[in-house]
């Protein structure tokens, strides 16, 4: 079964709907067509499914304990059986020389991950100086969480110098918040950090990224997880989930893919089984980080 067609598949992109069919060979997409009508090789009915890339999820506090139950349980519960594929989790610092022992820390506590993986830094906003900026850039951190309890520290940040050093590699600022705050408090934080980062033109997101579940197309591409994930790629390995179309869909009908609505039916990554059978597979190790050469290169 080396190279086999997978035909008539619904595929979910940003939740649109495109008709598509993929010629798989050794384990990697050589083509992708409305149809491979007139190849010979076997061919694998998915019409009775929706199919999406594998999802990307956001979990900025992936556990580094060293309990491999405890941590293989979290993974099955958290991503595995939601049919993710790829985890963006971060690292974080208190004081500024601190920076390349505790990402090193955080890839070391990922050498056993079953997903791939993409490590952003969570950081105080007092902590945003260009030689933290210039650390991101050299080992490749494309995005940024800003503590953001107290907005008022924003106006302190050299913003000039911050912008002037990321021409050349645009790294994403999210805000986030360490306690919880009442929901008025967090709009009022929110608001000024909008307002902030629109002034000083630096690329950022307007709210917190949601955790633990699928990233949009739009998070991705400005991160530059995309077209790396969340899509199918001519030479991509073939990573795919196959979810149960509701009861009297038909194709003709337009698609409104809710992935927490859907039943989740079988996920391919790597060519592997990660979920089959209403069971979740956990491989060690199977996981490798996902290095951003060019954050937002597709907005």
């Amino acid at each position: 079964m080396s190279t086999y067609i997978i035909e008539n598949a619904n595929w979910v992109k940003d939740t649109k709907h495109t008709p598509t069919s993929l010629l798989i060979k050794d384990g990697r997409i050589s083509a992708i067509r409305d149809s491979f009508q007139y190849y010979r090789y076997m061919k694998v009915d998915v019409s009775q499914f929706v199919m999406t890339p594998g999802h990307v999820m956001c979990d900025i506090d992936v556990p580094e304990g060293s309990d491999f139950s405890s941590i293989k349980k979290y993974y099955l519960d958290e991503f595995i059986n939601k049919g993710c594929t790829t985890v963006l989790t971060s690292f974080s610092i208190r004081y500024e020389y601190e920076f390349l022992k505790k990402l090193n820390k955080r890839k070391t506590s990922l050498l056993n991950c079953p997903l791939d993986y993409t490590i952003g830094l969570k950081i105080a906003a007092t902590l945003i100086t260009p030689s933290i900026i210039r650390s991101c850039k050299r080992y490749k951190v494309p995005v940024i969480w800003i503590e953001m309890d107290d907005p008022g520290v924003l106006k302190d940040i050299p913003w000039g110098w911050i912008k002037g050093l990321l021409y050349d590699y645009p790294i994403t600022f999210v805000p986030f918040f360490t306690t919880n705050i009442d929901n008025k408090t967090k709009l009022k934080h929110l608001k000024i950090w909008q307002n902030s980062m629109e002034s000083e033109k630096i690329p950022h997101f307007p709210d917190e990224i949601p955790q633990k579940t699928p990233l949009t197309l739009g998070v991705l591409k400005k991160i530059g997880i995309y077209p790396l994930r969340g899509n199918f790629l001519v030479g991509g390995e073939i990573s795919y989930n196959l979810y149960m179309k509701p009861e009297g869909e038909t194709d003709s009908e337009p698609l409104s893919f809710h992935y927490d609505h859907h039943v989740l039916k079988c996920t391919m990554n790597k060519g592997k089984y990660q979920y089959v059978n209403n069971r979740g597979n956990f491989y060690p190790g199977a996981g490798e980080e996902l290095i951003i050469q060019t954050p937002g290169y597709f907005t």
